[in-house]
């Protein structure tokens, strides 16, 4: 029998920047979806996560269940638009990534589905065509207007390795990960559901953006442009060419194992989304505050924002206390049921056992 895995992902900067055509850094993590599963005339599947089994007939492919199903529904979409029709497929998925935790839970689960049709059933579709259908089912079926960096992260992932990414051309360079260097994974307790955030508020806010700027891309945008621009677009889209430039600082800064820039990078960027952008939350705040107070190198929120997960960069051999000592001095001011992990680099959704 098959088996997959297919990682979750840290952003390490470069937060709302990916629907704006510009820069992020993105890593693959060794937390991730497992997908056993045999080809079978129906889609067939056990979410441990969600204790639900559910099996549905090829026919019903475009019928939304508002449940974990439509994910992979939505990759059935994808696939049958590009007239490429895989069978069905039977199996179990389980795994160690939190769901609506900012850890793209939901790319973890398309690709996994993606990489097993791709195998079964000779679909001969390379890493980036991955990639972009992933990012189809979730946009067109599921209904998320998400940017293409998680399924990225997952697809292109590298052990070892953050990749830096432009958005825009998908034009990407792996960037050596310090060794020595440790990432806290700090699960704030506060689930948020993208689709019903201020997500899609913002990402509107970058397309009207970029189309009364006549820019196809924030990277063309410059400070005097925003002059253009009404009072909280001119906030919004500061933020987004600050993000930009601390993108690129950020990839000198890992090649030159400036750890202490990095991590500065880090903390400006949490503050600058915090204020600007208006997506953290004082869970949010209060973890990157309190990591810094123990010794972080830097911190912030990871993902969309609006709950979810704060990452947190450590020396690897003081990250342990870091993390317990943030989580003890969370849980006696907030009541949510917060985790922390501490994760490495890992590579994309790929097949381990066949």
């Amino acid at each position: 029998m098959p088996k997959i895995f297919s990682p979750g992902r840290i952003n390490i900067i470069g937060e709302h920047t990916d629907y704006s055509y510009g820069y992020v850094m993105p890593m693959a993590i060794n937390l991730g979806n497992y997908l056993e599963y045999v080809p079978y005339d129906k889609i067939s599947l056990r979410s441990d996560a969600y204790n639900e089994e559910i099996e549905l007939d090829l026919s019903m492919i475009n019928k939304k269940q508002n449940k974990w199903i439509d994910y992979i529904l939505g990759i059935y979409n994808a696939l049958f638009e590009l007239n490429l029709k895989p069978g069905g497929i039977k199996g179990r998925i389980y795994g160690n990534l939190p769901i609506s935790s900012g850890l793209s839970s939901s790319a973890s689960l398309e690709l996994a589905i993606l990489v097993a049709l791709n195998n079964s059933y000779n679909l001969k579709l390379n890493k980036l065509q991955l990639a972009l259908i992933g990012k189809k089912a979730e946009n067109d079926f599921v209904g998320v207007p998400s940017g293409i960096l998680d399924q990225f992260a997952v697809t292109f992932g590298k052990k070892g390795f953050a990749i830096f990414l432009d958005t825009e051309t998908l034009s990407y360079e792996y960037i050596p990960f310090p060794k020595d260097i440790s990432v806290i994974v700090y699960n704030t307790g506060v689930k948020r559901e993208l689709a019903k955030t201020g997500y899609a508020d913002r990402k509107k806010i970058v397309e009207d953006s970029l189309r009364i700027l006549n820019k196809n891309s924030s990277k063309e945008i410059i400070e005097k442009d925003l002059e253009k621009l009404d009072p909280l677009y001119r906030k919004r889209m500061g933020y987004i060419i600050r993000e930009n430039n601390r993108v690129i600082n950020a990839k000198e800064a890992l090649k030159k194992n400036n750890l202490e820039l990095l991590g500065k990078l880090l903390i400006e960027s949490h503050n600058d989304i915090a204020k600007n952008y208006e997506v953290s939350s004082k869970e949010l705040d209060f973890i990157v505050e309190t990591s810094m107070k123990y010794g972080a190198l830097g911190a912030r929120l990871t993902g969309a924002g609006f709950g979810g997960s704060a990452i947190i960069l450590a020396l690897r051999d003081k990250a342990e206390k870091i993390a317990e000592s943030v989580h003890k001095e969370y849980i006696k001011v907030f009541e949510y049921k917060s985790f922390y992990n501490i994760v490495e680099s890992n590579d994309g959704a790929n097949i381990i056992e066949n």
